[in-house]
């Protein structure tokens, strides 16, 4: 059962159950059933989350703007990655290494709500776990378990957990990959990050960063040893991040979303990528009974 709580207890969080359907009806097609999205709606914020790939797609702190972007291009159907909101990474960043999946297969897995409650300070706490099987085990040959832990309130926090159960150690990559929402990403910058070496996904060179990250083409790099802190400031707001992870990335396709089906041309403005995790020089090895956590916050 995706969700193992009675619609009482899930009413006493500031829960409710939707359809993307109805919360998101342009990106949908004639004939689509939806997927299955849980709002929160407490004193603090609004948010959404999808039960497929525990996927936040929206955070609203009240009196604060959306934070988050999803694509009006994507398709919102059952087994095909979301593109906007926080995508999970996991078991691995970037493609497989057969080179038919990117960024693993838990965001196309729906996941079990097994836990939800209002906190005294009246933000809402939730948890959604994953295990593994038959079909996840043709992907990644170990037995797991992933637990995604969501706090939405005044802040939006985020704690993951990956347990290797298996008797063989299982290699291991992982990031939030945020899309952060901006009304012009030419004018948007990211502080925080200065002095920080990056890895240029364009040419694969190693580089070091000047002063805050600017975007005027093309961005794909990978910063290493990163602080705790960072901030993405749009121009209408300035969104703070942290993490205990030691990889951000920053991504933005620019014009290459012409190529991308489920962002379409022009589409490159709205957003901007800043993911916190665990990657490339910093991928993990779980042993046999080990356990992998992380967790980001996120607010204005």
């Amino acid at each position: 059962m995706p969700i193992q709580l009675d619609a009482q207890q899930l009413r006493a969080a500031g829960i409710q159950t939707s359809s993307s359907l109805q919360l998101y009806p342009s990106h949908h097609n004639a004939g689509d059933a939806g997927l299955p999205m849980l709002v929160i709606e407490n004193p603090l914020c609004r948010a959404v989350v999808a039960l497929q790939g525990a996927h936040v797609m929206a955070f609203q702190p009240a009196g604060q703007p959306e934070m988050f972007w999803v694509s009006p291009k994507t398709a919102l159907q059952d087994g095909t990655a979301i593109r906007g909101g926080i995508p999970l990474c996991l078991p691995w960043f970037g493609p497989a290494p057969d080179g038919k999946m990117v960024h693993g297969f838990s965001r196309l897995k729906e996941w079990n709500l097994v836990a939800a409650e209002r906190l005294a300070d009246g933000a809402t706490r939730l948890a959604m776990e994953l295990a593994g099987d038959a079909s996840t085990s043709a992907y990644w040959p170990h037995a797991f378990a992933f637990r995604m832990e969501i706090e939405a309130g005044a802040t939006l926090k985020l704690g993951m957990t990956v347990e290797n159960r298996g008797t063989d150690a299982a290699p291991l990559t992982f990031a939030f990959h945020t899309y952060f929402a901006t009304p012009d990403v030419a004018k948007a910058r990211v502080a925080g990050l200065d002095g920080i070496t990056y890895i240029d996904r364009s040419d694969e060179a190693r580089k070091m960063q000047n002063g805050d990250v600017t975007i005027n083409g093309f961005t794909d790099r990978i910063y290493l040893d990163v602080p705790a802190k960072q901030t993405v400031l749009t121009g209408a707001s300035s969104a703070h991040i942290e993490s205990a992870t030691k990889c951000s990335v920053v991504w933005n396709a620019w014009n290459n979303d012409a190529n991308i089906v489920d962002m379409g041309a022009g589409n490159h403005v709205g957003y901007l990528c800043v993911e916190r995790g665990d990657v490339s020089d910093h991928a993990r090895t779980l042993p046999p009974g080990g356990k992998y956590q992380a967790w980001m916050t996120l607010g204005y």
